[in-house]
């Protein structure tokens, strides 16, 4: 079976030194490998020191990489739509150049870059996609797309095509202002579908598996933690954290001795906080990791013998269910007794504590503002209640 590993994290962790490495050891373990860089800020072109295009190519044996291009990626798939919508703006005289640049709407860069790991992973004969994504926040809103368009898609899309189909030639009458014909519609219709695709294939823990990078920092923490709980809320799997950058032993200076400190202490804290995820580290290189050959070696140090392409871990820590208008945070937690069990909300994060052992869950804005109205504990479930919205 196919694989997609999708890497991302707070900007400036090095979530691309990774994405490269990992697709180094993959493809040196005898898997044709793809790395696709979805941010918009490519950087892959640096970590293997040398120039990447639009389309995927070469780098070694085994292994192909490409850089995502916007316009490229706009017109291979939306020729009709952007076409339709530069017609508008011309309508309007708007300049040609203008026209251009703003028939790309925000998001699509995002959108395209799903619609090439999906193709990919359709129609090419590629046995791992890795995806070097954009940072946390834009990768949440990338993941949440299909949700939306399949919305869009089942409201709103059929009863605007209808009604067009009625004002068309109305409107004909009273202006020469272009209006999108059926197959822009089409179109569109066909994006919707595509997208609804790709969520059950990136939704799919045997197919996909999403890894967090991370540094030992307490912002770059609170971030991930977000990022896991509405990952969680999704549907998507996350497979492994990886913690990069940490301090070496060796450096025994006062002021490294601080710092192995501090992320020692942090390191604990993400013990606790992924305590059922596997946790891969890097640590800190003396100079940049640029070229196929350190990153051979940062990914030999990271993987160490473990195949990266195997799934790390299966299954939902915890998931957030619906009944009627009362949500509920439910989470296995075997051979645990409600004697050895605390919890304790406090704005946006719910502790759930057993004996010595913390878990600190951040809720989704829609259940922070709820308070915990009861919570139960049977046979190894846990199922906490909150209040009802309307109470």
């Amino acid at each position: 079976m196919k694989r997609v590993i999708l890497y991302t994290g707070k900007g400036g962790v090095g979530k691309t030194t990774v994405a490269a490495a990992t697709a180094i050891q993959s493809a040196k373990r005898g898997y044709k490998t793809l790395v696709v860089s979805t941010d918009a800020a490519h950087s892959l072109r640096d970590a293997f020191d040398r120039e990447l295009g639009p389309e995927p190519v070469r780098v070694m044996k085994n292994l192909y990489a490409q850089e995502i291009d916007v316009y490229y990626s706009v017109d291979k798939y939306w020729g009709k739509l952007t076409g339709y919508i530069q017609s508008l703006f011309n309508w309007m005289n708007v300049d040609d150049i203008l026209a251009e640049e703003f028939s790309v709407f925000p998001g699509m860069e995002e959108v395209a870059s799903f619609l090439w790991v999906y193709n990919h992973y359709t129609e090419s004969d590629y046995d791992v996609i890795i995806v070097d994504s954009a940072p946390t926040g834009e990768t949440l809103k990338l993941l949440s797309l299909p949700d939306v368009a399949r919305w869009w898609l089942v409201k709103v899309f059929p009863i605007e095509r209808k009604v067009l189909k009625v004002v068309r030639p109305a409107v004909k009458v009273v202006s020469d202002m272009p209006l999108p014909e059926e197959d822009t519609y089409e179109a569109i219709e066909q994006l919707f579908k595509q997208l609804n695709a790709i969520h059950q294939v990136f939704s799919d823990p045997e197919i996909t598996s999403i890894r967090l990078v991370l540094n030992l920092e307490k912002m770059v923490i609170k971030e991930t933690q977000r990022a896991y709980t509405y990952l969680n809320l999704y549907g998507y799997p996350v497979d492994s954290i990886i913690v990069n950058r940490t301090m070496p032993v060796e450096l025994d200076h006062p002021f490294f001795k601080e710092w192995r400190k501090f992320q020692n202490v942090y390191r604990e804290e993400i013990g606790e906080l992924f305590n059922e995820i596997p946790i891969h580290e890097a640590q800190l290189s003396s100079k940049e990791v640029l070229g196929t050959q350190a990153l051979t070696r940062f990914g030999e140090l990271l993987f160490s013998e473990e195949d990266p392409v195997k799934v790390f871990f299966k299954g939902k820590p915890y998931e957030i269910v619906k009944e009627g208008e009362t949500y509920s945070l439910v989470m296995t937690l075997p051979f645990v007794t409600k004697e050895k069990l605390k919890l304790h909300q406090v704005g946006d994060e719910l502790t759930i504590q057993i004996e010595n052992q913390r878990r600190n869950i951040f809720l989704p804005k829609f259940l922070a503002k709820l308070n915990v109205e009861s919570a139960n504990l049977e046979n190894g479930v846990l199922k906490v209640n909150f209040e009802s919205a309307g109470d």
